[in-house]
């Protein structure tokens, strides 16, 4: 087994890889995992693609039939597991993964060889007077039965493969490497050989846009799992990202000393791995830029891949080299996506089904829910990462629950989503009239999920509207205290505070909000009258994501606690207890870092008010 060495922080230390894959006679060239991450199939220059079991490496079998190397793969999606290979003979094969299925019975795995189920000589079909095309890269259109195919000439074919027409696109420059097609299917992408990607549409292949920025060729394209963020791999050894499907040029990471290969996102969308011919696998921060981790490798890598559940990556070059790690082995962890096998990251309840029906209704019992998730749409200046991711499914799920658990009837509910500055104020001051007509017997629950901010002078705390600048909250943001004196102020008997927020300017995904670029401890908030303010977070702690179970992880907890508790709730005091602890072990475990949740009394409460129940 080969060693690898890992360069971070100006240290090298040796460590030995997952699993080194062997059995490929020539480069890996391009790598593929079925959609439930067991399988691996990978192409190389020793024309045949290999299938591997996933995660023990155990080879299962060989698909063959190219005349050349295979060069790329496209497809493992549809229920009957088909996939195609494009070779430099100018052919796309076809093969399904049933093939191994069906065969195993009885068979020796690794003798195992698969013929195509279909062979297309595509370079013959479109010009039988040229040499043949040399396949570099293909995609499948998601919903048509149409195979988009992109020769090293730089020759970008749409091949429908039921009806078998044909149409053509030529890049100008000559030559071409890669193409993406994101799930939308709005936009096909092509990285040319000059360094230029084109933005094309697919049903015509006319140039919607062009997108600058390589000064050589762009061998290598990936876009995110939210489909906002296209990564390009550049022979200039540089790796950049853009807006989709703005195209504008977002970040530059640079550290490969030669030209960069191929970029993968994992899964969650949080970290992009870039290969080159300098034999570096890179691990990038996509949020911050921040380069994470540096694999040095003895060969040089032209592919690299995340398997589909997050828990392994795959990294592929000369020589036959084929390498898997398991993300934990890296030093980081995509905390949605975890080892079946591990005990202390079993998957979580799901809190967003099955919620107990509790029949008691309290008239006099409102609901004042905002999820703040979706930040970017409004303000184009905000990256990806600095959306809250999930914050409107846990508006949704605390809605629920304020129905079916808490007994507050839906005409008592006031529900928000990605509100913007004026939306949250006048809906909160619509409450505050009808709970001033009540004469003290309403009991008000009001929840927030999103972005909470500091002032950057008097760090007041502030709830973020999904169209206020987080470097300006004072301009359309709702300050936190605001927010407390208008409830405490309405005539309401007990009102309950929950934020699922923090206000250090930081995020879900650990982007700081605030235009420093630091964390400010926010000033403590004051409260008045009959109000119980629950937190997320303790001080200048992040509000952190719950990504396995798409909450936050505060909210997550929270609704746990009160489903287990059913229609008997125990004590709030009891309640919360459980509900830190559970966050806080969490946090740790899943992200390293502090989030405690905490609570405040008014001081015209009594302390007791915590032996109540809901």
């Amino acid at each position: 087994m080969r060693s690898v060495l890992f360069l971070g922080f100006g240290l090298s230390v040796l460590a030995q890889p997952y699993k080194d894959l062997e059995g490929h006679g020539g480069s890996v060239n391009a790598l593929l995992f079925s959609a439930d991450s067991r399988y691996l199939l990978t192409a190389s220059s020793d024309r045949a693609v290999r299938l591997w079991h996933i995660p023990y490496g155990t080879l299962l079998g060989r698909y063959t039939g190219a005349s050349a190397s295979v060069n790329v793969l496209a497809g493992v999606s549809d229920s009957a597991g088909t996939f195609w290979g494009a070779s430099s003979d100018g052919k796309l094969y076809q093969w399904s993964l049933h093939q191994y299925r069906q065969g195993a019975a009885g068979a020796n795995p690794s003798a195992q060889t698969f013929r195509p189920l279909r062979t297309e000589a595509l370079s013959r079909r479109v010009d039988k007077t040229r040499p043949v095309e040399a396949w570099e890269a293909i995609v499948l259109h998601p919903t048509k039965p149409v195979v988009f195919a992109l020769g090293r000439s730089g020759r970008l074919i749409a091949w429908e493969t039921e009806e078998g027409w044909l149409q053509t696109f030529r890049d100008t420059a000559g030559v071409a490497y890669a193409l993406l097609l994101p799930t939308h299917a709005k936009t096909l992408y092509v990285g040319s050989g000059s360094g230029v990607i084109y933005a094309l549409d697919p049903a015509t292949l006319s140039v919607q846009r062009v997108l600058r920025g390589h000064t050589r060729g762009v061998r290598g394209l990936a876009i995110s799992p939210d489909q906002r963020t296209l990564a390009s791999a550049g022979l200039d050894g540089k790796v950049m990202l853009w807006t989709i499907p703005e195209g504008l040029r977002i970040r530059t990471l640079e550290k490969h000393t030669d030209g960069v290969r191929a970029v993968a996102f994992s899964p969650d969308g949080r970290y992009l791995a870039s290969a080159g011919r300098d034999g570096l696998l890179c691990l990038w921060n996509v949020a911050s830029g921040r380069l994470e981790k540096t694999l040095s490798l003895e060969n040089a890598l032209w592919t690299v891949a995340f398997s589909p559940n997050g828990q392994y990556l795959v990294a592929g070059g000369e020589g036959g080299l084929l390498r898997m790690w398991r993300i934990d082995q890296l030093g980081i962890r995509p905390v949605q996506l975890i080892a079946e096998t591990d005990s202390l990251y079993a998957p979580p309840v799901d809190i967003d089904d099955n919620i107990p029906q509790c029949r008691t209704v309290h008239a006099h019992r409102y609901a004042f829910i905002v999820g703040n998730e979706d930040y970017r749409s409004y303000q184009p200046s905000f990256t990806p990462a600095m959306n809250v991711p999930y914050a409107v499914q846990d508006a949704y799920a605390f809605r629920m629950y304020a129905e079916q658990m808490l007994g507050i009837p839906a005409r008592n509910i006031v529900f928000l989503q990605n509100a913007t500055s004026a939306q949250l104020k006048r809906e909160l001051e619509k409450l505050v009239i009808l709970l001033q007509n009540t004469g003290g017997k309403a009991e008000v629950f009001f929840y927030y999920a999103g972005h909470g901010v500091p002032h950057p002078e008097t760090q007041e705390s502030y709830l973020l509207p999904v169209d206020v600048s987080p470097t300006t909250p004072a301009e359309g943001g709702m300050r936190l205290t605001e927010a407390v004196e208008k409830l405490a102020q309405s005539g309401a008997g007990r009102v309950w505070m929950i934020v699922d927020a923090c206000f250090s300017g930081g995020a879900r995904e650990e982007s700081p909000l605030a235009a420093r670029g630091i964390r400010i401890r926010p000033k403590p908030v004051v409260l008045t009258g009959p109000v119980v303010l629950i937190s997320a977070t303790t001080a200048e702690e992040e509000a952190l994501p719950y990504h396995q179970a798409r909450h936050g992880l505060f909210t997550y907890f929270l609704l746990k606690e009160i489903r287990e508790a059913g229609c008997q709730p125990k004590p709030l005091q009891s309640l919360l207890q459980e509900v830190a602890g559970e966050t806080t072990r969490y946090a740790l475990l899943l992200h390293n870092k502090l989030q405690r949740p905490t609570w405040l009394i008014s001081p015209a409460l009594p302390d007791s008010v915590l032996t109540e129940s809901w």
